[in-house]
């Protein structure tokens, strides 16, 4: 992803921000886990699994 004007965040602006950063990460994230998912459903299973019961 490239930005015309990155948003840095944090003290020392060493975190990429703003609206369009997460926006960009939220549709890939979205996109790409489902494929995952689809490809993988026992592992996705035992994923959302421990998500919903809030283990890690």
């Amino acid at each position: 992803m490239k930005l015309d004007r990155p948003e840095f965040e944090g003290a020392t602006h060493g975190r990429l921000g703003g609206a369009a950063v997460r926006v960009c990460v939220r549709e890939a994230v979205r996109k790409y886990l489902g494929i995952w998912l689809g490809e993988h459903p026992e592992r996705g299973m035992a994923v959302t699994g421990r998500i919903a019961r809030g283990i890690h």
